[in-house]
């Protein structure tokens, strides 16, 4: 669960697969003259609306601390539950497409491993004792891609062109993840600025990092823009009151109350970017 405090007194909760399916409705928009439309582009799709369909059922049962009182929000989780919602949730979608199982297990192993370098500053917190499970875990799935890898190969191409397709792809379920993060974590009112990424426009291209930012006003500038146009999306949530819960029950029976709320977001382009593609389009009439 994204579980976020704000001034008004109440936890404000986003189950993780509601975020990854909206998060999967954006991707389908993924594409237009400065970012070319990847390959596999389907079970990219597929990744990014399933990435954490593994955390159903934790969603639905509620994790809960008994120390704080409060249910546990997803950076929070016990490692050796994390690896087991990923791994369940890994198998389900490489069962269903093996591409989009592959872009799911690397989503999932690069969350212990500073995203294969992508991201420096973030890693899953690996307890000390727990270190050695976590390396097996992680050489074992990169072992099992192998042989993955080989049968979706279609051999029609270079091996290193398969593998920068792949490694793109990535970088847009990374991407797509963190900026379904931002409008699940924010209030509309927000003018909060990130600056995620790196992601390619192009395969032969260099990363190029994306910056978000609220307008206040439930529209979020996303520049450069990756879309093929303006995106409306929705965030559901509850609210519960910010308190010290008694029980696992109680919590949960405050979730089950809690009227569901769907907010609308609009990701759109910069300005500056909009009057670029005005002039385009009045230079092709003209």
């Amino acid at each position: 669960m994204f579980i976020t405090k704000h001034e008004d007194g109440f936890l404000y909760i986003v189950n993780q697969y509601d975020h990854s399916v909206q998060a999967g409705e954006v991707a389908r928009h993924w594409g237009n003259e400065q970012f070319a439309r990847p390959d596999h582009f389907e079970s990219l799709c597929l990744a990014v609306q399933k990435h954490d369909i593994g955390w159903i059922e934790s969603d639905t049962k509620v994790l809960f601390n008994d120390d704080s009182g409060q249910p546990v929000p997803f950076l929070n989780v016990n490692l050796l539950q994390h690896v087991d919602f990923y791994g369940k949730g890994y198998e389900q979608v490489k069962e269903e497409d093996p591409y989009a199982g592959l872009l799911v297990g690397m989503h999932w192993i690069g969350l212990y491993t500073s995203r294969f370098g992508y991201d420096p500053s973030f890693t899953f917190k690996i307890p000390e004792d727990l270190a050695p499970l976590i390396d097996e875990k992680i050489i074992s799935l990169q072992k099992e891609w192998v042989d993955l890898k080989m049968n979706l190969w279609e051999k029609t191409g270079p091996r290193s062109q398969f593998e920068n397709n792949l490694w793109k792809n990535y970088e847009i379920v990374q991407f797509m993840d963190r900026l379904s993060q931002y409008v699940s974590m924010h209030k509309q009112d927000t003018t909060n600025e990130f600056i995620m990424g790196p992601v390619r426009q192009s395969v032969d291209s260099k990363g190029c990092m994306i910056t978000v930012q609220g307008q206040g006003n439930g529209t979020v500038v996303v520049d450069p823009f990756p879309f093929d146009s303006e995106v409306e999306t929705t965030v559901v949530l509850r609210k519960i009151p910010d308190i010290r819960y008694e029980s696992h029950n109680a919590v949960y029976k405050a979730l089950e109350e809690a009227e569901v709320e769907r907010i609308t977001w609009k990701f759109i382009p910069s300005q500056q970017e909009q009057n670029v593609k005005t002039e385009s389009n009045e230079s092709v009439i003209s």
